[in-house]
């Protein structure tokens, strides 16, 4: 290696940096890049010991391959969820949580100032009933309590127990460790770029579940007819 081959490796790496990363383009950050690139690169060459399904693979390829583009997109998002949940039920499975939703309701308890019911049931898109199920399965399992809100004697706020603390400070390390395993495939610099896409999709809809949840399909159409256009 010559004398400033390193050098030049590094105008390089910095080039590519900025070219593909959202962050702001500082040292810190580079170095961070850098680390990524070295793990995916480890990554990509480590033999894995289990063989694909390759007839199911070739299969399942075909059958998305008949789709059109948008269902194509629609079914990836789906299939990712589905990948998701399957690794934060394997991650958990030995923790007193029925589900991905009491660790999101502790979560959410934990970080809101105020967390009421209506809240959690609101933020996480979950039916009433579900939702009202969740927190009942919590509170009996002495995870949350609530208590009385001191400027509306009427209403009722939603804490955390020791016991609930020490739960979600256990599903927490879990949950990352859930969300790395889920990630390992790609760098950061890579899945970083599709937040935008999917934040702005999540915001569109998130107005329209909310605030529409009842109408009827029709009525649902004419609205994001009426909206798309104010959207974009």
């Amino acid at each position: 290696m010559g004398r400033y081959d390193i050098i030049k490796q590094l105008i390089s790496s910095w080039e590519q940096f900025e070219s593909e990363s959202l962050e702001e383009h500082n040292l810190l950050n580079f170095s961070e890049w850098m680390i990524e690139q070295i793990k995916e690169k480890s990554i990509s060459n480590t033999k894995l010991e289990k063989k694909f399904d390759h007839k199911l693979k070739s299969e399942t390829e075909y059958f998305l391959s008949l789709m059109d583009v948008k269902t194509q997109f629609q079914e990836y998002v789906l299939r990712i969820a589905r990948f998701e949940e399957f690794y934060i039920r394997k991650y958990l499975v030995d923790l007193p949580l029925n589900s991905r939703l009491e660790y999101l309701f502790l979560y959410t308890i934990k970080n809101l100032e105020k967390a009421k019911k209506t809240d959690l049931i609101n933020i996480h898109l979950v039916e009433y009933t579900t939702g009202m199920d969740t927190i009942r399965r919590l509170v009996r399992n002495k995870f949350i309590i609530e208590l009385q809100d001191d400027e509306d004697r009427r209403a009722k706020n939603l804490a955390l127990t020791e016991d609930g603390k020490i739960l979600l400070k256990k599903a927490d390390k879990r949950m990352e460790e859930a969300r790395n395993a889920f990630l390992a495939c790609i760098s950061p610099n890579k899945w970083k770029k599709t937040m935008p896409v999917l934040r702005e999709i999540n915001d569109f809809h998130n107005n329209i579940y909310i605030n529409h949840y009842d109408k009827p399909y029709a009525e649902l159409s004419n609205l994001m007819d009426s909206l798309k256009h104010i959207h974009k």
